[in-house]
């Protein structure tokens, strides 16, 4: 029996070692840097898993298409209130920012919100375990035509996510550091330290963005 307890233990202990971090806290949003980022008090700046919306704040880039309406719905959602922060495997990103599931304290699944509502698109370039509900939640947005899914008349500007439902054979330069390509004839076509040539519609297929967040084909 002795001998028994002992596996036993070792085995509970393999696999709590095992299990991915999934350790929930609440924290107040102070701030809302734009759609997919927030500051939280006592956690610092947190990026929101498995989404990306249209750019606002990048000083390198032009405000994208939907880039306000998303930050302003995040905000309308989330600004000033307690969240339930959740984490998958990778607790951070390259930028030192926190990545995490955002949930108010009535359950809403804000990250998954955002998708559904149309004001970000599922970032699938990463693997994190909700992939498959936020996949989902694209395609009826797409379908209903919500936020960055819809038409607007006289407006040229795309954003990242509405770049990608356009085929395009262009020929582009992905700076492979940044995840930027470049169209042919621009500045940094082909000029950047790490990169290569591919057409546009595989540099969407990979998750890359448009600079300028304007599309080539």
């Amino acid at each position: 029996m002795r001998k028994f307890l002992q596996v036993l233990a070792s085995g509970l202990l393999l696999v709590a070692l095992s299990a991915p971090a999934l350790a929930q806290s609440v924290y107040r949003v102070s701030r809302v840097v734009d759609g997919d980022t927030v500051v939280l008090r006592g956690l610092g700046t947190v990026r929101l898993i498995g989404i990306d919306t249209p750019e606002t704040v990048d000083p390198r880039k032009p405000v994208e298409r939907f880039g306000k309406e998303a930050s302003a719905a995040l905000r309308a959602m989330i600004a000033g209130r307690d969240v339930v922060v959740e984490y998958d495997q990778d607790r951070s990103d390259k930028y030192n920012r926190t990545l995490a599931y955002l949930y108010l304290t009535d359950g809403t699944f804000v990250n998954l919100e955002m998708v559904r509502q149309g004001y970000a698109h599922a970032y699938v370039k990463y693997p994190f375990r909700e992939m498959s509900r936020f996949r989902a939640a694209e395609r009826e947005a797409r379908a209903a035509e919500r936020g960055l899914w819809s038409d607007s008349a006289g407006d040229t500007t795309l954003s990242a996510a509405a770049v990608q439902t356009r085929p395009s054979t262009a020929r582009v330069w992905v700076n492979t550091s940044s995840g930027v390509y470049h169209c042919e004839g621009t500045r940094y076509y082909g000029n950047t330290k790490r990169g290569a040539f591919m057409s546009e519609s595989a540099a969407r297929a990979e998750g890359r963005r448009p600079a300028g967040g304007r599309p080539c084909g």
